[in-house]
């Protein structure tokens, strides 16, 4: 396929924002949760809404508390709003929802892609892909990359962070491993959407905080560059109304990744200080002459813990503990001084 210049030009993308880290909630519709949001660690808001005046009253609000947005381009460009979605705090816009899932040509999505770039040419894009691999390359088309993926119950946790990888792949094959990656961590019940198969028996259950906070960091030591949880609502309430205990599930989460941020975002990629073997993953940040690292089980099944980090020299942050057996689909984060 050939592009004059322009199109090209348009193809080019602009940073996200300095190592920035997101942490990013979807599905969310009114300026009246955003305090609730923003305390429970979020950076950033995703909304299917596409009606610009409700989204400007969203971007409006977001701003009030420090939030970036993600919306859908779809009714903004061509409309009295599109001027004032300049001075939205947008992140990126939203392209399209699995392209992969949905049929979407390679062309049609250059083809939103630049219309976003033409009229906001201050404002990253990004789409998600319904999986790792797909069969037709979207990779080099976005300036941030997103893919979802939701396991829980029916296929092994660590297939998240495998679909994280296979993005990565897909990424550097197109020489575009440098953009954003952002992976979509599962936060609902498969049983209250949607079946494939309608003939088969409905599974699932809302994941546990152990899921959540595993998938998460399962994605980070992947190469994930940001993450988003869909979704904030459950049966269209809103989850810290309609299911208290699994907003905290999701809430326990964020807060701690959102402290281990910033070591990501300021922090330089460093070896890891200690040799790792399967089923143990560990990925290590430098950060004013420290070492920040992750350490990870990714067996179901407890591990015995390799007797270097069971030293004083690697110190447990954010209420980690250490021991001999590491609990299957564990997380450590550990503090050493360099």
């Amino acid at each position: 396929m050939k592009y004059s210049w322009l199109s090209v030009l348009f193809l080019v993308a602009l940073p996200v924002g300095a190592m920035e880290f997101p942490l990013c909630l979807y599905g969310v519709d009114k300026p009246a949760d955003l305090k609730t949001i923003k305390k429970a660690g979020f950076s950033c808001i995703q909304t299917y809404m596409q009606d610009p005046q409700q989204l400007d009253k969203l971007a409006q609000a977001a701003k009030k508390y420090g939030l970036k947005t993600v919306f859908s381009p779809n009714k903004t460009w061509d409309s009295e709003y599109e001027q004032k979605a300049h001075a939205w705090p947008m992140l990126a816009w939203y392209l399209v929802d699995e392209p992969d899932v949905n049929r979407w040509s390679r062309e049609r999505v250059i083809e939103a892609h630049q219309k976003a770039k033409k009229a906001w040419p201050e404002h990253n894009t990004a789409l998600v892909i319904g999986q790792g691999r797909t069969r037709i390359p979207f990779y080099d088309i976005p300036d941030a990359m997103m893919m979802d993926w939701y396991p829980v119950p029916h296929l092994p946790l660590t297939s998240f962070g495998d679909n994280v990888r296979y993005t990565k792949e897909g990424m550097a094959k197109t020489h575009h491993e440098s953009r954003p990656m952002w992976g979509v961590v599962q936060i609902f019940d498969w049983k209250e959407f949607k079946q494939y198969r309608p003939d088969n028996d409905r599974i699932g259950r809302f994941p546990t905080a152990k899921e959540i906070r595993f998938m998460s960091y399962d994605g980070i030591a992947n190469g994930a560059t940001g993450l988003f949880y869909f979704i904030f609502t459950r049966k269209g309430v809103a989850l810290p109304t309609a299911a208290p205990e699994y907003w905290e599930r999701v809430r326990q989460s964020v807060r701690e990744i959102a402290r281990f941020v910033p070591y990501i975002e300021k922090g330089t990629p460093a070896d890891n200080p200690v040799k790792m073997t399967s089923p143990f993953v560990m990925k290590t940040w430098q950060y004013k002459g420290k070492l920040y690292s992750l350490f990870l089980n990714t067996s179901d099944q407890a591990q015995s813990v390799p007797a270097e980090l069971l030293s004083k020299d690697y110190k447990p942050l954010y209420g980690t503990k250490k021991k001999s057996l590491m609990d299957g689909y564990d997380v450590w984060l550990l503090k050493k001084n360099k």
